[in-house]
């Protein structure tokens, strides 16, 4: 039996969604055929069978958002046994481990546990010694190790699922789930002794039957069983003061698992509605004076429009002071995820300095007019003024290394290859295909190649290859009208060309006044690496090939 996993398609792939099962239960399939269709963090891509044989189980459904390395369907004979999930079993352990804490431990036993406790710390502090030794040995990713030292776990004793055997963050978040229940189960046999003199106490207190307390006690012990929330969501709740027993939080995680950003999404929405509660108050303050104003102003007013002025104050006072209506409500995933974490980063981390500059696009429109139908007709492609933008800022990047870089783990790297992405806007967000050594393409090439990645990127069809290594990226807003914009660069790349769009404008020629076609171009770079005298350089250079398009066909 041969088990289908959630392949990691990219170095911050964590988990992907399962778009569509080309298969089903039943169906003969072969090695090296389409099987299933994942979406990452960025593309949606189709993933091939590696055996040949029948596809036994499906165990995760077309939506659902699967870890990497996860189990997700069985193939082989039509006569083999399907092996148990992991999921089963899982929750078989997660079964068994309650059914012991559920059975009674009498109080002469705690003497002999204590013991055996003590006895295994000192095992397991010696074990920790030895292990520490090999600690630059063990694999496990950079989330992880951040995690689990925030959180003082040993990884030496965790056990990774991981390629390789290597510890991924939910390793981390696994351990420390079954860290808290062994502690709670600790604290059940501690407190087994005071059981009867806390059952007499709140007897007296509260004068309730026994049969009843103990039905109280359970109610609330069995709260949290009922809840899924992650160790890291838990913790989280409790530093901002958020009882997740209580408070009607939606978890949006495997499960309906509460996970951190629905923690943080609640967090946030209980502070809106304070603020707009606040605001209800303010306007009910300011409509009862408004409303005095107005009856004592209405005897002047005409019978008739005095009645239909009243009622529309009615009308609009029932709207007022009320919560605007949400259309709808979607936790960030996915690409969009992704695009809000990137540019966060880049926003927060990165100082953007950003120099503009003015190019007269006279003559450029004049020669992609002269040649446009004929490089139609011999390469089939639609001439843009984005592909000659596209090769006069790689053949400027290539004259001007010091853009082309990118400032990664404190190194300055500077790149040879020219690799300009063009940022694309999807359904899903934005995506950068990538245009490799575009400095040593043709006007032509560059044409038909952005053609077919953006008529890719449409379809959700581009490859990882295909929206990996860029070093330059280019936002062009022109086609939607924006004469000039800002925008954030796209780590770890150190720059970003900003194109707005073809407007005319009179100009002074040798002391007389023309009407020329301009375009507006500035560019983000990376203050820490570029300086602003070699952005305005570059953009020179950038203007003086711009302007004289006939060096783009030599």
């Amino acid at each position: 039996m041969h088990e289908v996993i959630m392949p990691k398609l990219g170095l911050t792939m964590e988990t992907g969604v399962i778009e569509k099962w080309h298969k089903k239960e039943g169906d003969k399939v072969e090695a090296g055929e389409v099987l299933f269709e994942v979406m990452t963090d960025k593309v949606s891509l189709e993933v091939e069978a590696y055996h040949s044989g029948i596809l036994r189980k499906i165990l995760r459904n077309e939506g659902e958002e699967v870890p990497v390395t996860e189990v997700i369907a069985y193939i082989g004979e039509p006569d083999e046994e399907i092996p148990e999930s992991l999921g089963t079993q899982a929750k078989t352990a997660q079964t068994a481990q309650a059914a012991q804490a559920d059975q009674t431990i009498q109080p002469a036993q705690q003497p002999v546990q204590q013991a055996a406790a003590e006895k295994d710390a000192g095992k397991e502090s010696v074990v920790l010694e030895e292990n520490l030794a090999n600690l630059k040995d063990i694999k496990i990713s950079p989330l992880a190790r951040n995690l689990a030292k925030a959180k003082g776990v040993d990884i030496t004793k965790i056990k990774g699922t991981g390629p390789q055997g290597r510890i991924v963050r939910e390793d981390v978040e696994n351990y420390i789930a079954q860290m808290q229940q062994a502690q709670t189960f600790d604290f059940a046999q501690k407190t087994e002794v005071q059981g009867t003199q806390k059952l007499t106490e709140l007897k007296q207190a509260d004068k309730l039957s026994e049969i009843d307390i103990l039905e109280k006690a359970l109610k609330e012990s069995d709260v949290e069983e009922r809840i899924k929330i992650s160790p890291l969501a838990r913790n989280l709740a409790k530093e901002l003061g958020i009882d997740y027993k209580k408070e009607p939080i939606k978890g949006t995680g495997p499960g309906g698992r509460i996970v951190k950003e629905d923690i943080l999404a609640y967090a946030e929405a209980k502070k809106t509605a304070a603020v707009q509660m606040q605001a209800v108050q303010a306007a009910q303050t300011t409509q009862t004076a408004q409303a005095q104003q107005f009856v004592q102003a209405a005897p002047t007013i005409q019978p008739g429009l005095q009645a239909a002025k009243i009622l529309q104050y009615q009308e609009y006072n029932k709207i007022v002071g009320k919560p605007p209506a949400v259309k709808s409500t979607v936790p960030l995933k996915g690409m969009r995820k992704v695009i809000a974490e990137r540019l966060t980063y880049s926003k927060q981390n990165i100082p953007h300095i950003i120099p503009t500059v003015v190019m007269d696009v006279t003559s450029l429109i004049l020669l992609r007019e002269k040649i446009k139908d004929k490089v139609l007709s011999v390469y089939g492609v639609k001439l843009t003024y984005t592909d000659f933008i596209i090769k006069a800022s790689a053949i400027t990047l290539a004259e001007q290394p010091v853009i082309n870089a990118s400032l990664q783990d404190g190194n300055h790297i500077i790149y040879e290859d020219v690799n300009v992405g063009l940022a694309v806007s999807v359904k899903e967000g934005l995506i950068v295909p990538t245009i490799y050594n575009a400095d040593k393409l043709s006007l032509f090439d560059i044409s038909r190649i952005r053609t077919e990645l953006i008529e890719k990127a449409n379809a959700s069809k581009l490859t990882l290859e295909e929206i990996s290594n860029g070093t330059f990226t280019i936002s062009n807003l022109g086609m939607y009208g924006i004469r000039t914009f800002t925008a954030i660069i796209n780590p770890p790349q150190g720059a970003i060309l900003m194109v707005g769009e073809i407007y005319k404008a009179p100009v002074v020629i040798d002391d007389k006044i023309e009407v020329r076609s301009q375009m507006e171009v500035s560019i983000a770079v990376d203050h820490r690496i570029i300086d602003g005298a070699y952005a305005a350089k570059y953009l020179a250079r950038l203007r003086e090939i711009i302007e004289n398009p006939e060096l783009m066909l030599i």
